[in-house]
């Protein structure tokens, strides 16, 4: 089983997948802060709440719902893919209300942001949990799964890039904001229901677990599921993540604002994702190529100090369109690293729960990523909003000295400093230290 190849036709299904899942979150981190405040005209601080309040509630559901499809039974179309089909039919539909909701229900505004935003993150569990559990289910080769890694890296690389070259210019193309907004979203859940429906027509789940008969468990129990924590390689992962995704997040989240109020160039952004799609996209080719090379360990590390190094730059200077331009750039590439090592780096931490603890649990994993992406999105969201108004952010006005400082802060001060810390926790976790850096020994145990 684990000799077997992935065929090309599934490689194509498995990008189209990724590509599918990967609009719904960008338009929700990039967009959705701003058209609350400066569309909906909700406070920045309301929203700042009801992002941090809602997703929090939310991933409490992300380990239930793993724990639950991981006793989905086995069909004859698989294991995972009739959820995710079903999935994304019924996110799409609560997506749509996550953004005009306010707009059909401008009386109750708040109450109608609130039970969307929560019931998205369930909805796109359904979704996001089966598509995360399909590395380890869809090939055993470590060649392949490097490949499919690869592939979903690049695919959430190349999707956030088209879809920040092309939403400002169809937000700008309109002077009534909700129908650029409008024509952006229902176009995004068209092609969202798209590419993952017929991604997903074309994969086959073929690995059956290896599992030692003795230790062997049908339903793991939510004592073992607590287990995996104490799992060094598990638990420091999921802390790595959930610094990286924040620090995105808050980045992401805070950018349009800086476009807006200190570059005052919204469309620039369009420049900037076309110039560092070509960063990223090349970073998430040669994954496999220099993570045989120097392992995986060392490329993530290489590649946190690469995004750390271009946030001090951005803020150094922050007034410079073309320091922008090389900073972003090279925030892309350092992310085409890591998107992509963080699926190959979980997929072998599934095996290695496998062997340690004797059960299969490819979706608890996922569910768990999940949750931590969301307690991410939760930070990522709120910060940038608290901050806003704490330094007294007026929406659609010039900005004071204090609000524009604000914006610098969250736009980049605080995402370098969470992508520090995420390399500081990597590294001691995974015991990497600069004396094993041409051991060959820790090279091949990091590939």
């Amino acid at each position: 089983m684990e000799n077997t190849k992935i065929r090309l036709i599934e490689k194509i299904g498995f990008a189209l997948t990724n590509l599918g899942n990967i609009p719904i979150m960008t338009l929700l981190n990039t967009y959705l802060l701003i058209f609350y405040t400066d569309v909906v005209g909700i406070s920045p601080a309301v929203v700042g709440t009801l992002f941090l309040i809602s997703r929090l509630l939310d991933g409490v559901s992300d380990p239930l719902l793993g724990f639950l499809i991981d006793r989905f039974p086995k069909t004859r179309f698989g294991k995972y893919k009739p959820i995710l089909v079903l999935g994304t039919i019924i996110c799409c539909i609560n997506y749509l209300l996550v953004w005009f909701s306010p707009l059909m229900f401008s009386g109750q505004k708040i109450l109608a942001i609130s039970v969307s935003y929560i019931l998205l993150g369930i909805t796109f569990d359904l979704m996001d949990i089966p598509l995360n559990s399909l590395i380890p289910v869809l090939t055993g080769r470590e060649s392949e799964r490097n490949v499919l890694s690869s592939i979903k890296g690049v695919s959430y690389t190349v999707g956030p890039t088209l879809l920040n070259i092309a939403a400002p210019l169809i937000l700008a193309s309109y002077s009534n904001q909700v129908s650029g907004y409008l024509l952006l979203i229902v176009g995004t859940v068209i092609v969202v229901a798209f590419f993952t429906i017929v991604g997903t027509l074309t994969l086959k789940e073929r690995v059956i677990e290896e599992i030692d008969h003795t230790k062997e468990k049908k339903n793991y129990s939510i004592k073992d599921a607590v287990k995996i924590l104490k799992v060094r390689e598990v638990a420091t992962l999921f802390i790595s993540m959930l610094f990286i995704t924040a620090a995105t997040n808050i980045f992401n989240g805070s950018l349009l604002y800086y476009l807006s109020y200190i570059i005052k160039d919204t469309r620039l952004l369009s420049l900037a994702s076309f110039l560092g799609l070509f960063g990223a996209l090349g970073a998430g080719v040669i994954v496999p190529i220099i993570s045989k090379k120097i392992g995986k360990i060392r490329l993530y590390t290489a590649a946190l100090v690469l995004i750390s190094g271009a946030m001090l730059l951005l803020i150094g200077f922050k007034s410079s369109r073309l320091v922008f331009l090389i900073g972003y750039v090279l925030v892309q590439s350092g992310l085409g690293f890591t998107n992509t090592l963080q699926y190959s780096i979980s997929a072998d931490n599934v095996d290695i729960i496998r062997k340690k603890l004797g059960f299969e649990p490819a979706a608890l994993i996922a569910s768990l990523n999940s949750l931590i992406m969301k307690f991410a999105m939760a930070v990522g969201g709120a910060i940038p909003g608290f901050i806003l108004s704490y330094t007294g952010y007026v929406a659609n006005q010039e900005q004071v000295g204090s609000a524009s400082t604000g914006i610098i802060v969250a736009t980049f001060v605080i995402p370098f400093v969470l992508y520090v810390l995420t390399m500081l926790v990597f590294n001691y976790g995974y015991g990497f230290s600069p004396n094993k850096l041409f051991s060959k020994e820790n090279r091949k145990s990091s590939v």
